[in-house]
């Protein structure tokens, strides 16, 4: 009578070794593969906002939709600007980053600050003298009453003028950037790679319900891999974080009042 042979402790220890092995060699190339893929889905979603605010502009003589107030952090909206995006072939989930976790999370709490009208049965807010927090920024002019120490920085690497946009007349458009991914940070005492805690940023948001705010395609605590950036030509590119915070290759930075300072 044979007797069937079945595997050895040590085979199997053998095996589930190779697998471990397999498997921390395609984990990150998996990861990388998904984050193409949101950077994809996000780049789908700013060409979308960017062809809405100029259809805006379209039915106002050019002019893009200029807040009336002040606001101190580059993703606040209008309300009045949300409902006409909204009508015009967004939806809710195109106002965030799919590579934004908390923004994923949290999303009801970003999508109602500061504006608790919200009709789920419309899919509208009902009254538009408030804003909501998107995760976006957009490089429209609501400087109204602000210092000069809140305007856009912007450094060696590009010698065009920094601006911000009003109309969609601008002079050379095709550099000029309408809506970037959220990349913000809060200067840290730590000894970090750029001064910054792009990850812990405290806001409204923090104060509210003690949430983090957080910047977008983040590779780590401290660094961002970079971000979307949505032309006023109508153009899109995928653009590296690659910052010297001392002076000479930041693309734009702005940072108004105790609000963070934002990077593109």
């Amino acid at each position: 009578m044979n007797k069937k042979k079945g595997f050895t402790l040590i085979e199997l220890l053998v095996v589930i070794a190779i697998i471990a092995l397999l498997m921390g060699i395609l984990m990150p190339a998996l990861t990388m593969v998904k984050e193409q893929a949101r950077r994809q889905t996000c780049l789908a979603r700013i060409k979308q906002q960017g062809l809405s605010l100029v259809l805006y502009a379209n039915e106002n003589n050019g002019r893009l939709p200029l807040p009336g107030n002040a606001f101190y952090w580059l993703q606040d909206l209008d309300v009045s600007t949300v409902n006409f995006l909204l009508d015009n072939g967004m939806t809710r989930e195109m106002f965030y980053c799919p590579s934004n976790h908390t923004h994923q999370k949290y999303n009801e709490l970003f999508w109602e600050y500061a504006n608790q009208s919200w009709d789920s049965r419309t899919q509208r807010f009902t009254d538009e003298r408030n804003y909501i927090c998107s995760g976006y920024c957009f490089i429209l002019d609501t400087r109204r009453g602000r210092s000069e120490e809140q305007a856009i920085v912007r450094y060696e690497r590009d010698p065009l003028e920094p601006k911000w946009i009003r109309t969609t007349s601008e002079s050379q458009a095709a550099s000029r950037e309408l809506i970037v991914d959220s990349i913000m940070a809060q200067r840290q005492v730590s000894n970090t790679p750029y001064g910054y805690d792009f990850q812990n940023i405290q806001g409204g948001i923090f104060g509210q319900a003690q949430v983090y705010d957080t910047s977008s395609h983040l590779k780590g605590q401290y660094e961002p891999a970079g971000g979307n950036v949505w032309y006023l030509d109508q153009h899109g590119e995928w653009r590296g974080f690659e910052p010297d915070m001392d002076g000479t290759r930041a693309v734009g930075r702005y940072g108004g009042g105790n609000s963070p300072s934002f990077f593109w």
